[in-house]
């Protein structure tokens, strides 16, 4: 058939079709069509989990700190038909960026992205933007844009989010105090246990890490408990350690100074200092350790930590050299039958640094009895009288005493109470009208006597615990009269309690009479003494323990120009 046969059959079939009603007789078949093979798709679609955006730092102040890892966590859930292929997380942001990276790239308002896993259709992922900061993070805002894109356009909308930036702030780990303590006070000697009580601080804002501290010994000196190295991860601004060491000092070691090193290392290796804790031998002991609670601190003003009181250290000195003085020291702590007197040995002991060092007493001319007997107690109140008699009034006396005293409930007398006594027998006591018998009766230029203790039978505690009335009340003792040239400071009056200066670790008394003495290095008057005591005990007494403590000044009838006398 030609190709004009064919022309013609295929008009006629057309034509054929058209009778039949099989195609429109509109039908523009000149007309040429255009036709799309459409292929089915099934996408992801990307949501944000409600709720799920969160920013995550390691020292949790919801701030990006300099050298600090952060990460900002989100969940997407796949709400698609399909599998989320080649998905990818990506960050941008402004503001304070400096130093910021994501990504292992730095950000800005260039996209930083990391390639996802596959997420599988109705299932749930959780993306994490891990944000470091440099050393050179400064003090702002950041604000990020987050966004999960899908290839085929399904990704999460741009979630915004701001967090504040801050720059680095360094740490400054110092030995800030220390204590050298033994069982029942005494001195530093060889062959004889004691510990050294170390309190590390962090003294600025800086955030300290990877703390080691290290006690270095001479030799022959050696340790026989405790941590050579002490490690703590982290220390934050004002928080404080103590470390505790149990060491002893062989025959072997020859100098009478122990040098004893405490080096410290923090993350950077150079925002700690050492510290060389210099010993002697021969030198006082304390008699308790001291319980330090390591606290957390908001950012605030820093108080430096301190072992003790403020008025233990910074002990005004002297050149002049008060030959004619005798001091007498009794501090008793450790009772044998009755609670015990908390802070007394560190009252003596103190107080006996004072005497030498601010009063310029000679060493040998101060008496000083820890933890005293009956007999201790009556040996050395006539020592102290022998040398007055021997020095025919041109000598000067101070008593000072710390500890319990009892009542004589029959006659409301007052006596001081020895470790070996009994606190409802006064004949296990020591009279303290014989204490002003004995001394008053020598002739003297001053006798000054300090009592930091209460006869009313209660206990030095805030509790106001009973000592010695067996009718569990307090008994308002007769305070006794001193005689010849004789002035008497006493802690407390009648029935009240001489409480303690818990934070000081001194009895409250004896605190503001140290205080006063550090203050005025000593050159003050018994008078300007006496009403600062007096004073300021009355007023910290109620407010810390809601109970009056009423310390008095009693002088003997013959103290003539009491009022101008100084200790000094």
């Amino acid at each position: 058939m030609t190709i004009k046969n064919i022309s013609s059959f295929i008009a006629i079939s057309l034509l054929a079709l058209i009778g039949q009603g099989s195609l429109s007789a509109q039908t523009n078949v000149s007309a040429p069509q255009s036709f799309h093979i459409v292929k089915e798709v099934k996408p992801a679609i990307l949501n944000l989990v409600e709720g799920s955006v969160a920013f995550i730092d390691s020292d949790g102040n919801n701030a990006i700190d300099a050298n600090e890892a952060c990460k900002i966590r989100l969940q997407v859930r796949n709400d698609g038909t399909g599998v989320g292929y080649g998905c990818t997380a990506k960050i941008t942001a402004s503001g304070s960026i400096s130093g910021l990276s994501c990504f292992g790239g730095k950000v800005s308002d260039t996209p930083v992205s990391s390639r996802l896993p596959e997420i599988p259709v109705g299932t749930t992922k959780t993306i994490e933007f891990p944000i470091t900061a440099a050393m050179n993070t400064s003090d702002g805002t950041v604000h990020f844009a987050l966004q999960i894109d899908e290839p085929n356009g399904f990704g999460t909308d741009p979630i915004q989010l701001s967090v504040a930036t801050r720059q680095f702030v360094a740490p400054h780990l110092q030995v800030v105090d220390y204590a050298v303590i033994g069982a029942g006070g005494g001195t530093l000697s060889k062959k004889k246990p004691f510990s050294l009580q170390v309190l590390l601080q962090n003294t600025q804002h800086g955030i300290a890490e990877n703390v080691e501290v290290e006690v270095v010994l001479p030799t022959n000196v050696l340790m026989l408990d405790g941590e050579q190295k002490t490690k703590y991860a982290t220390l934050y601004a004002g928080n404080k350690q103590s470390l505790e060491y149990e060491l002893i000092i062989n025959n072997n070691y020859a100098s009478t100074t122990v040098p004893i090193e405490v080096r410290v290392k923090e993350r950077y290796g150079k925002y700690a200092e050492n510290k060389t804790i210099h010993l002697n031998l021969n030198q006082a002991l304390a008699s308790t350790k001291i319980q330090v609670d390591a606290v957390e601190q908001q950012r605030q003003d820093i108080q430096i930590a301190s072992i003790g009181s403020a008025v233990d250290k910074n002990i005004p000195t002297t050149t002049e050299r008060n030959e004619q003085t005798f001091a007498l020291i009794i501090a008793n702590e450790n009772y044998r039958q009755v609670a015990g007197v908390p802070f007394a040995l560190n009252d003596g002991d103190v107080f006996r640094q004072y005497c030498e060092k601010t009063l310029g007493i000679p060493a040998r001319n101060i008496h000083i009895k820890r933890d005293a007997t009956l007999n201790e107690i009556r040996s050395e109140v006539n020592w102290l009288g022998e040398v007055l008699s021997a020095h025919r009034g041109e000598a000067k006396a101070i008593v000072y005493y710390a500890g319990h005293g009892i009542p004589d409930e029959s006659n409301h007398a007052a006596y001081l109470l020895p470790i070996d006594g009994n606190g409802t027998d006064v004949s296990t006591g020591y009279s303290v009208d014989l204490l002003y018998q004995t001394l008053g009766k020598q002739p003297a230029q001053a006798i000054t006597i300090f009592l930091d203790a209460c006869f009313s039978g209660s206990q030095r505690s805030t509790d106001r615990t009973m000592l010695a009335s067996a009718r569990g009340v307090a008994i308002k003792v007769k305070s006794g009269q001193p005689i010849g040239n004789m002035v008497v400071f006493s802690a407390a009056q009648g029935d009240e309690t001489a409480y303690p200066n818990n934070d000081e670790q001194h009895g409250m008394f004896t605190y503001y009479l140290l205080k006063k003495l550090q203050e005025t290095a000593g050159d003050v008057s018994c008078f300007e003494l006496g009403t600062y005591i007096t004073d300021n005990v009355r007023r910290q007494s109620i407010v810390v323990n809601s109970k009056s403590q009423t310390p008095s000044v009693t002088p003997s009838a013959s103290a003539a120009g009491w009022q101008n006398w100084k200790l000094k």
